[in-house]
């Protein structure tokens, strides 16, 4: 069957301040990946390791914008060396904290990342009152980035869903995670959401997999190192123990997403 080639060019890039969190990071882009991109098209070799039809591998041109989020991480305390973070992170992890470390002028220990101020100060005011624990309230923001991209129908197919689901499973994290800590669902059926969840992840990873050559891109090999650094993470939630070790490791694997495309998206910048 032919082989496929996919071009990509920057196309657009919107760049909002913001410092991001975390440990556990994607492979950084090398430094040659940079050069290319400013420089325009580039080639990428690619293969089908599954059957496509004749419409799946017509050559297609199109742009696919990873969108830009801004979440409210609730801080516990940073560091400038990274065993005072690790020993924060352990005290607070038997608590149901997430304790991501992010290593960024320093080491933050978050617990937990919401959508808007009100739910992480609601939080916050909780964890004071009820807990007397003093999180500070820490913004992550992520730019958004839109590329060009040229190549097999099936191949931008799956890196749009990809973008896709990367955007819906930190929303569906941050989900399971208050409704577990609200009762709203028990820790039965938060580990059958993320069963399902770790599925679609996994069969959506090995799809890239199958469309792109080991020599792929570093745009293509680092979102799906992403992807495997998620599998890894939703294992190990189902891996827990209990319903609050259950709740840090859902927050656990939100952070940890979160962070890693927001470097994900610097790395595509030039």
């Amino acid at each position: 069957m032919r082989s496929g080639k996919i071009r990509i060019k920057r196309y657009k890039s919107s760049r909002r301040r913001g410092v991001f969190l975390l440990i556990l990071s994607v492979p950084v882009l090398l430094a040659a990946g940079f050069f290319l991109f400013r420089q325009g098209v580039i080639s990428l070799p690619s293969f089908s390791g599954i059957a496509l039809s004749q419409a799946d591998m017509q050559q297609q041109t199109r742009v696919l914008t990873l969108p830009g989020a801004t979440h409210f991480a609730l801080q516990l305390g940073a560091f400038s060396e990274k065993g005072g973070a690790d020993a924060l992170a352990q005290d607070y992890q038997g608590r149901g904290a997430g304790c991501y470390i992010w290593h960024q002028d320093g080491y933050r220990v978050l617990a937990a990342a919401y959508e808007t101020r009100e739910d992480a100060r609601a939080v916050q005011q909780r964890l004071m009152d009820a807990h007397g624990v003093d999180a500070y309230l820490y913004t992550l923001t992520r730019s958004e980035v839109t590329l060009r991209l040229t190549g097999q129908k099936a191949q931008l197919d799956a890196l749009s869903d990809a973008y896709d689901l990367c955007v819906q499973l930190t929303a569906t994290l941050a989900r399971l995670s208050e409704e577990l800590d609200s009762g709203s669902m028990n820790e039965t059926e938060v580990r059958s959401a993320l069963l399902s969840q770790q599925e679609t992840v996994a069969v959506l990873n090995s799809r890239l997999l199958s469309l792109f050559s080991k020599e792929e891109h570093p745009a293509v090999s680092a979102l799906t190192k992403l992807m495997e650094s998620a599998l890894s993470d939703i294992s190990a939630a189902l891996d827990a123990a209990n319903a609050t070790r259950l709740g840090s490791r859902v927050k656990y694997c939100q952070l940890h997403l979160l962070c890693s495309l927001e470097q994900y998206v610097s790395s595509l910048s030039p």
